[in-house]
């Protein structure tokens, strides 16, 4: 392990989040608030730290950024991110103790959502922009965007981007990695543009649009109001986050794809359409319970409200507009469930992915058909080809993995008083960057209630989800690190 270059890389990318505070800032300056002092001392906090892993790393060549190095430099990354990112909270004395401050900021980075905020709407407009921001700088990915903005590292920039980059393969789109990372960047930063304008024409202020486009491209979930999107109580509203949310737990490649070709063809991809699939099914399935139930009164509410929690979960958002934990029993564990599921590969979202659970069910539909022909080849197709026998065993221990470490964290958080149902949801919500759970952990509470223990495990589901488990866990392996 070259100690050298990861220190260098990880100081761009604490210039790279410093620098990104000049935008909180500046509604700061416009309120003239008392977080403009917070801001100001975490920009010299954040150049002292870019300071020293610059010197720690200064001697480093450009070329000796290896496979180790890339899982190293990526992993650490979101946690110095996060050092980074908690300082506002903690020098503005608006979160003050470390464990909640460094808890708030994982979750915006790896764009969780889950707070420890009881009162966001007295908190100064600058904090709470800071707050969305990390949502959006990590939606698509921190580490490409310093790819994309700072070309410093070469030929092995691959590395980085395969580490980084959610889901199970790599789709490149163009030669040179940091074009890529900069195609996709555009595409994220468009949708951006065009959900801030679509919700300043429902009424919303823009810095309000502003906040909320951020957290939903990105599949973050922080709010500016206590009610999340409810506060707005509105159908226009609620139909375009929903919106913005299903295309940001798309593919982003097949949006590209879709804009460079000017054709709706690339949305015919097999992931798209299983996703799509079990978004329009979850929906109808939960109407039609809300309905039966008396829930709500009219099938345009019931269909208005369903649309937009089964989008919001199952692309790991977490906006609410209603507290679906007082909702049937049923729909409760569908939304569990879809928080397992998640968006597409390549997506913002968070979760185990539908390309996975595609490639399992056709696997065990497989392994069905040889029990009746022992002797038969059976092909798995998956997208425009075949999935292979290795892709189909990374994905079943993938999700093996996910539940090995589900079932670990919720036997940890339950150590502190928890209730089945909290344990289970809330490692839920974090581990695939979901944000509220269920019961104490719920869309109308927050994580405020639980132990500096428990964040501590929260902190770690929400870096490993993020990460998609492997690039944290294997720092835990001898191999990594020897020679």
């Amino acid at each position: 392990m070259n100690y050298r270059i990861v220190a260098r890389f990880l100081s761009i990318l604490i210039l790279t989040i410093t620098a990104s505070m000049a935008f909180p800032l500046a509604w700061a300056l416009k309120d003239g608030s008392d977080d403009i002092r917070a801001f100001l001392l975490s920009v010299l906090t954040g150049l002292a730290m870019a300071a020293v892993l610059h010197i720690a790393g200064r001697s480093s060549s450009k070329d000796e950024l290896g496979t180790r190095e890339a899982i190293a430099g990526v992993a650490f990354a979101w946690v110095v991110a996060s050092l980074q990112g908690c300082m506002p909270y903690m020098l503005g004395g608006y979160i003050p103790a470390f464990t909640d401050a460094y808890f708030e900021a994982m979750s915006g980075f790896t764009t969780t959502g889950a707070t420890v905020l009881q009162n966001v709407e007295v908190i100064p407009r600058g904090i709470l922009m800071w707050r969305a921001q990390t949502q959006w700088l990590g939606g698509m990915g921190i580490v490409v965007l310093v790819i994309a903005m700072l070309p410093l590292f070469g030929v092995n920039m691959t590395q980085l981007f395969k580490a980084e980059s959610p889901g199970p393969s790599l789709e490149k789109t163009s030669p040179r990695i940091t074009d890529m990372a900069m195609m996709l960047w555009k595409v994220y930063m468009g949708l951006t543009v065009v959900g801030i304008v679509l919700l300043v024409f429902g009424g919303m202020s823009v810095y309000n649009a502003i906040a909320h486009i951020f957290a939903a491209v990105s599949t973050g979930g922080f709010s500016t109001h206590n009610a999340s999107v409810a506060f707005y109580n509105s159908a226009y509203i609620d139909y375009i986050l929903t919106l913005i949310m299903f295309l940001s737990g798309a593919n982003f490649n097949l949006h590209l794809a879709a804009i460079r070709g000017r054709s709706l063809r690339p949305y015919r991809d097999s992931e798209f359409r299983f996703y799509t699939v079990v978004v329009a099914a979850s929906i109808m399935m939960i109407c039609a319970v809300l309905l039966w139930k008396g829930i709500y009164g009219s099938f345009a509410d019931a269909l208005r409200y369903a649309s937009f929690q089964v989008v919001s979960i199952i692309t790991t958002t977490g906006f609410a507009t209603a507290d679906f934990a007082l909702w049937p029993i049923f729909t409760q564990l569908l939304l569990l469930a879809l928080m397992l599921v998640g968006g597409c590969a390549g997506s913002t979202a968070g979760a185990i992915k539908c390309v996975r659970f595609q490639v399992v069910l056709k696997g065990a539909a497989a392994e069905l058909k040889k029990m009746v022909h022992p002797n038969a080849v059976v092909a798995i197709f998956q997208g425009r080809g075949t999935a292979s026998p290795s892709m189909v065993t990374s994905s079943a221990c993938f999700i093996t993995v996910y539940f090995i470490i589900w079932g670990v964290s919720t036997l940890a958080v339950s150590l502190d008083g928890n209730d089945i149902v909290t344990s289970l949801s809330a490692v839920a919500a974090t581990l695939s960057n979901v944000g509220p759970g269920l019961a104490k952990v719920g869309p109308v509470c927050n994580f405020a209630g639980q132990s500096a223990f428990a964040k501590w495990v929260y902190t770690f589901d929400m870096l490993c989800g993020r990460l998609e488990l492997y690039t944290v866990l294997v720092l835990f392996t001898k191999d990594i690190w020897k020679k």
